[in-house]
C-alpha cells in the first residue's frame, strides 16, 4: 500500500500567495496614507508658523512707525517718511516691487555694541510669489549699504494693501514730517493676500497714529 505524500496542492499555494499579496497591498496603502497625512500635518504646521511669524513681525514694524524721511541712495534728501501704494511705490523690477516703505524705531542694540541707532528703514516687497521684508541697518543708506531680507509670506497669488487715513481706507498714501493732515502717518495698514491654495489672509496692523 503506497503512503500518501504530505504537502500543499497547487490551489492552496495560489490562494496563499494571493492572500499575502492582498495583505501587502493593504499594508502599503496604510503606510502611504500615514505618510501623506504626516506630510499634510507638517505642511499645515509650517504654514501656521509662517503666518504667525509674519503677523508678529508686521505688528512690531507698524506699531513702531516714525515719520522720519530718509536720505536716498544718491545722497538727495527726501521729504517722505512713509509711502505705500496698492499698485506699488516703485515699478516692477528684478529685485521686486516695493509696496510699502517706512522708517521704524525700536530696533534693539544692547550695550550699543554696533555703531547705529534704533531706527531702521524697511520695505515690503512683492517678488514673484513672495512677500519680502527688506531692511537696512541704517535709515540713510548708501549704494553699498547691505540689505537683509526675510520672507514674510510665500505661495502668494495676489496681494493688496490699504491704509487708514483719518477715517477712510485709501489705496495709496505718502506722508512726511511737515505740518498738516496730509503729513500724518496712516492710522492702520491692511494687507490682504490670496494664497496659491485660494486661502485668503488678512492682516490689519495698528500704527502709533491710531487713537488710543
Amino acid at each position: 500500500m503506497t503512503a500518501a505524500r504530505a504537502g500543499f496542492s497547487l490551489v492552496e499555494v495560489l490562494v496563499s500567495v494571493m492572500m499575502f499579496a492582498i495583505i501587502g497591498v493593504i499594508a502599503t496603502g496604510m503606510l502611504n496614507a500615514s505618510l501623506t497625512a504626516r506630510e499634510i500635518n507638517t505642511a499645515s504646521a509650517d504654514r501656521a508658523e509662517m503666518i504667525d511669524r509674519a503677523r508678529l513681525l508686521m505688528r512690531e514694524d507698524f506699531g513702531q512707525l516714525v515719520n522720519r524721511p530718509v536720505r536716498q541712495v544718491d545722497g538727495r534728501a527726501s521729504e517722505v517718511g512713509f509711502a505705500g501704494s496698492n499698485s506699488g511705490v516703485t515699478g516692477p523690477a528684478a529685485s521686486g516691487q516695493t509696496l510699502i516703505a517706512f522708517t521704524r524705531a525700536g530696533r534693539p542694540n544692547p550695550g550699543a555694541v554696533q555703531p547705529r541707532g534704533s531706527l531702521q528703514y524697511v520695505e515690503y516687497v512683492r517678488l514673484e510669489d513672495r512677500l519680502i521684508r527688506r531692511s537696512w541697518a541704517y535709515p540713510d543708506r548708501q549704494f553699498d549699504t547691505p540689505a537683509s531680507e526675510f520672507v514674510l509670506l510665500s505661495g502668494v497669488d495676489e496681494i493688496e494693501s490699504g491704509f487708514l487715513h483719518l477715517n477712510s481706507w485709501v489705496s495709496a498714501i505718502v506722508s512726511g514730517p511737515a505740518e498738516g493732515q496730509a503729513s500724518r502717518l496712516p492710522r492702520a495698514v491692511r494687507l490682504r493676500a490670496v494664497m496659491r491654495d485660494s486661502t485668503d489672509l488678512e492682516f490689519v496692523l495698528l500704527t502709533p497714529e491710531f487713537p488710543s
